[in-house]
């Protein structure tokens, strides 16, 4: 999409403002209620077979650490897109379904942390809970729930876009490979803290003076892949460990979930617009797609265009041991880079947990730890 071909706001028609269709509902309801609300049930202990192993339960127990945290961040993420116009639109330029998909992918992780924190229960652990730590402020822009404190913080997001040229290669981290950022967005909102103008004008074209909120919008679609794709990681890395069938089912079929969700994200990513400061001529956002950055690998394979915005499948990669056939897949799942503690390492290196206390660090890493120490049994 070029900024002569950006549909008008009132060619948008139904996927202008989705809050005028009544569609936000339940998925403006606080996180926490939600949690509280469908987690309070306990399932009936006769639909399942056998005991978690200690193994099992730390895996689940982090796994719902994971969901919980991407819960309260898919939910600031959801009150914008639903109710605030000016940020949707600038989201919905990256695609017309953009804030519908936020609405969606909010409701799934809210789903996953539900679903898991139940299961736990049903097998006589503890839910996992982070309210204690739920103390971050909010946005003040119109559509977020301005009172309600959050585990995570997306004003100072440090994205990382690197899996851009990552999923594009034929080379693979868990081999030692090293890939570059394809945009450096350092310190940057993915959500607004204030009302914001438009990117487009009464006559429903772009309009400079709205830089502001289309380059939080570009923060927003490349850090929603960047979180999913951390997600798709995190499982697959986990799917190994796990003993008992059922769990390893959770794992697989919710860890394929979140790679829907990120296969989503890096395709419309791809069609953020280049936005300049009209006030200084600085470049904040590049024209994508850019020249490509990546040498092809040694034995000659291509790298499948990473200025190629449309690349939307992994590229096939070395896998299990150098000497086999590339194959496509996802990308990293070894435990150092993509297990428990590597997770936690990524939510924080990306900002995250900008003003959080030393106990949320100690209880989370020491779940985290837990679940990277669990094994298949013998």
């Amino acid at each position: 999409m070029s900024e002569n071909n950006i549909p008008s706001k009132d060619t948008l028609g139904r996927r202008s403002f989705i809050k005028r269709l009544g569609m936000a509902g339940a998925a403006a309801m606080p996180v926490g209620a939600l949690l509280t609300s469908q987690t309070s049930a306990r399932a009936d202990f006769r639909s399942f077979n056998g005991r978690l192993s200690a193994g099992d339960a730390a895996i689940l127990r982090f796994l719902a650490v994971a969901e919980l945290l991407e819960a309260d961040l898919w939910q600031q993420y959801n009150e914008l897109a639903l109710g605030n116009e000016s940020y949707q639109l600038a989201l919905n330029i990256l695609d017309g379904d953009e804030a519908t998909y936020v609405n969606l992918n909010t409701r799934d992780e809210i789903s996953h942390a539900n679903f898991i924190n139940g299961y736990l229960q049903s097998k006589g652990f503890q839910a996992v809970s982070l309210e204690p730590f739920r103390n971050l402020p909010s946005s003040q822009a119109t559509g977020s729930n301005k009172s309600a404190k959050r585990l995570t913080n997306l004003m100072n997001l440090t994205v990382d876009t690197s899996w851009y040229n990552r999923y594009r290669s034929a080379l693979n981290p868990d081999f030692g490979a090293q890939f570059p950022q394809l945009v450096n967005l350092v310190n940057v909102p993915g959500i607004p803290n204030s009302d914001l103008p438009s990117p487009f004008d009464s006559s429903g074209n772009l309009d400079p003076n709205g830089f502001e909120i289309q380059f939080i919008g570009n923060v927003a679609g490349f850090h929603f892949a960047t979180v999913e794709e951390g997600g798709s990681s995190l499982y697959q890395s986990m799917l190994p460990k796990a003993n008992s069938p059922e769990v390893i089912q959770i794992i697989g079929a919710i860890g394929g979930t979140e790679i829907q969700h990120f296969q989503t994200w890096q395709d419309k990513a791809g069609n953020a617009l280049r936005v300049v400061n009209p006030n200084n001529n600085q470049e904040l956002f590049p024209q994508l797609p850019l020249a490509p950055a990546l040498p092809n690998p040694p034995d000659g394979t291509d790298n499948a265009a990473p200025n190629d915005t449309n690349q939307i499948f992994p590229m096939p990669c070395e896998f299990i041991a150098k000497g086999l056939p590339p194959c496509s897949v996802i990308r990293p799942i070894s435990t150092k880079l993509a297990g428990a503690v590597a997770t936690i390492a990524f939510f924080s290196d990306m900002g995250l947990f900008i003003g959080q206390n030393d106990a949320f660090f100690k209880f989370v890493m020491e779940l985290a730890e837990e679940a990277d120490d669990a094994g298949r049994e013998s």
